[in-house]
């Protein structure tokens, strides 16, 4: 490698594949460094006994590279070509409405479409339609099926994926001179094609970053940049050289493209600028906005029909879900020697005793120890097991950031928040499973811990309009640092929603356009492979939404329920109307009563928890003292709301909405709060027991107080409430379980925030 380049790209991705590539053909003396290694023909990993041996970055900088930080898992590659060795070769555009919603000015789907079709061009991007020479796979045949019985064949279709269905065994060169070979249907894709039949990006993109003179270093790890004053050169990029000792070395630029990943790129600049103090003045908002891309994962055991998942590409089939949530729906599939493994994570055969698995380093160890002797060989089972990845809308609400004090990385992700949506692909994961007529298992990290994995990581460097609102401008250049850009998924405002390598390399192949224009002062330039471009239809433009959503899933949502009943008593025109405690003594003082007896329901408990409002329905009786019939009457639109944050930081309150008709045929509301806040005598049961009470005229808080008073809930009538408790959807003794203990756990989580952590902060 040269001391200095016209241009350094960091990483050899979606997004540094694309810029090494216009980069080097447009002139400029380009040097690519790639942590990883080359994988030529043949030479992935594949001692399935021992996840030592190439497997793991972090064993011996292998190719997988798993970060199983607290909030969340994160799983990325380490090699020539980045994430393209061990995708799903899967290419779909970003829906139009997308874009609509956070992204910079002049971002549409029509504005990128011709970037896409450039990218389908480099990448011979195809259904597995296309595949003539071999037989539709039995996993893809099953899904049709499956779609049309559960009534979403309009929503169905076959995703383009970057793959060369030529002929098997026989190895040739592709258009840009790379040596492939033709699919063999071995559902190897995901850890590396040894017949490199996937148009991976070293066959493609930086094949011609080559043959234009870019220069490659692979096992070389960047490891900070910093602005420098030659007149020449504007940035020193510092490196280890894996491959010499981890020696540290360094490279002159005029320009650098961070193209790391979006985590990478993110802990990169995270670390110059709050470690080495070599870019101070990147946006406070580097590191936020960080999305998983909704990604959900999830197996089907004992099926039907065979599923044959070692037979394939890993995916050839969607089914998108647009009801509460938006989602695409995935089958996969693995090679036929890790069958074994896959097992145990079957739940009938409760090889786990998951009593005991209280931490994921206990899971990690008991999966070793049951995994011996399971891998190398098909299991028969395997024929009968299903995979599934689903992709959606997450808010993309989590953080990227180094510890105070390690300065380790790690990711803070709202699971809560995100429940939704990961429900509603756990609820359709088992419709298909159900379809299958098989059993279905969930991502044991999720099931056990309710900790996502993320293979589409996103964000971190957001670009936008504003360094108020992002790291980079539309074009992906830094704000305060010109001519320092990052091209690759950590700049994408928002979770695509589908498999994102589509939408990273074409808004890489738009920016790079934007930064050569520039930087050439040449208004029209363009990519030389644009001539061949031609406009491709993307499958998700023919799927049919109706204009209510699509069909919402079969399998029901899990929610909570319980009965309570309250007793207090009530003053009529109380002055003034919040003198709760004289009021309760007049009312007692004149037998003057007032009491309820509600269901309290939360239909959703993944929406209830990701609520700020914590909203649950009530219906029931309202019995209240010169205001209805003594036999009450009904309540059926009342609201409740759980532990909403109150006016002080440690105090939280308990909202009850009750509107009934009273007895001369006049709307009221019963208005009531449970104030749950520490008054220094740890009154825990006092604080939420006690419904500081008023009547209103008319259905709305607004409406003028009449009557005021306390209730209370009674030692006798809380026993009987605990018995109430039910997870309405839930079909066995373990949802409801689940469901039960995960309530019970925000509830209490609630009380402690309000009587505990203030003495020890």
């Amino acid at each position: 490698m040269r001391a200095a380049y016209d241009a350094v790209v960091i990483g050899s991705g979606f997004g540094g594949s694309v810029a090494a590539c216009r980069l080097a053909q447009a002139g400029f003396s380009v040097g690519v460094f790639e942590r990883g290694r080359s994988y030529e023909n043949n030479s992935f990993p594949r001692n399935w006994n021992d996840p030592a041996d190439g497997w793991l970055w972090s064993n011996g900088q292998g190719l997988f590279d798993v970060k199983p930080f607290e909030e969340m898992t994160v799983v990325q590659c380490a090699g020539l070509g980045g994430g393209s060795l061990i995708y799903a070769n899967v290419h779909l555009r970003a829906p139009a409405e997308l874009f609509a919603n956070g992204w910079p000015r002049g971002y549409t789907r029509e504005a990128l479409d011709p970037y896409y079709d450039l990218v389908a061009y480099m990448l011979d991007i195809n259904s597995i339609e296309k595949s003539s020479h071999l037989d539709m796979p039995a996993k893809t045949r099953l899904m049709k099926d499956v779609a049309s019985k559960l009534n979403r064949s309009e929503q169905f279709c076959y995703p383009n994926i970057a793959v060369s269905f030529g002929p098997p065994e026989v190895e040739q060169r592709n258009k840009f001179g790379a040596m492939q070979q033709g699919c063999r249907y071995c559902a190897e894709c995901d850890i590396g094609c040894n017949y490199h039949a996937k148009n991976t990006l070293d066959l493609n993109y930086l094949t011609v970053a080559r043959s234009a003179t870019a220069e490659i270093a692979t096992q070389c790890e960047v490891i900070s940049i910093e602005p420098i004053l030659d007149g020449e050169h504007k940035y020193n990029v510092n490196f280890k050289d894996h491959a010499n000792g981890g020696r540290t070395e360094k490279v002159k630029s005029k320009y650098v493209f961070v193209c790391a990943g979006a985590v990478n790129s993110t802990e990169l600049l995270l670390r110059c600028r709050d470690v080495y103090r070599t870019l101070p003045n990147l946006s406070v908002r580097l590191g936020y906005d960080y999305s998983g891309n909704g990604d959900f994962l999830a197996f089907a055991f004992s099926t039907e029909s065979p599923f044959k998942p070692s037979e394939g590409p890993t995916i050839t089939t969607g089914i998108v879900y647009s009801f509460d949530n938006w989602f695409i729906f995935e089958e996969g599939g693995y090679p036929k020697e890790i069958g074994g493994l896959l097992q145990l994570l079957n739940p009938k055969l409760r090889l786990f005793r998951e009593s005991e698995i209280l931490t994921r380093d206990a899971f990690h160890n008991a999966f070793h120890s049951k995994s011996s002797g399971k891998a190398g060989f098909p299991d028969p089972k395997s024929d009968n097991t299903a995979i599934f990845l689903a992709m959606g809308r997450d808010l993309a609400n989590g953080v990227i950031g180094l510890h105070s004090f390690s300065k380790d990385l790690k990711i803070k992700w709202d699971t809560p928040s995100n429940l939704p949506l990961y429900s509603a692909e756990q609820r359709f994961s088992t419709d298909v499973a159900e379809a299958m007529g098989g059993n279905v298992a969930l991502n044991p990290l999720w099931r056990l811990f309710h900790v996502p994995v993320s293979v589409h990581n996103l964000g971190g460097c957001l670009m936008a309009d504003s360094p108020d609102s992002g790291v980079t401008d539309a074009n992906g250049e830094v704000f305060g640092y010109p001519n320092l850009f990052v091209l690759d998924g950590a700049i994408l405002p928002k979770a695509t929603g589908v498999n994102p390598s589509h939408t990273i390399a074409a808004v890489a192949e738009r920016n790079i356009e934007q930064a050569i224009r520039r930087l050439k002062s040449d208004s029209n330039w363009r990519a030389p492979d644009s001539v061949h471009a031609v406009p491709i239809i993307d499958p998700l433009t023919s799927i049919a939404i109706p204009s209510g959503g699509t069909l919402p899933t079969k399998t029901p949502t899990i929610g909570i329920a319980f009965t309570e009943t309250m007793k207090g008593y009530i003053a009529k025109a109380w002055t003034p109307p919040n003198d709760y405690s004289a009021a309760d003594k007049a009312g007692q003082k004149s037998n003057s009563r007032v009491q309820f007896t509600l269901t309290i329901t939360m239909p959703d408990l993944d929406s209830f928890l990701a609520d700020p409002q914590h909203p649950g329905k009530a219906v029931g009786t309202v019995i209240v003292d010169g205001f209805t019939p003594p036999a009450g009457v009904p309540v059926t639109e009342g609201l409740f709301n759980l532990f909403v944050n109150g006016d002080e930081f440690y105090q939280r309150r308990m909202l009850y909405a009750l509107p009934f008709i009273g007895s001369d045929g006049k709307p009221y509301l019963l208005d009531g709060f449970k104030d749950v806040r520490d008054d220094g005598h740890f009154d825990v049961w006092g604080a939420t027991s006690t419904l500081y009470t008023v009547i209103r005229e008319g259905h709305t808080r607004e409406g003028a107080i009449v009557a005021t008073g306390i209730m209370k809930i009674l030692i006798p009538d809380f026993l009987h409430q605990l018995t109430t408790f039910n997870a309405p959807g839930a079909t066995t003794l373990a949802q409801k379980t689940s469901a039960l203990t995960r309530f019970g756990e925000s509830f209490f989580g609630s009380l402690w925030d309000v009587f505990v952590r203030p003495h020890f902060e």
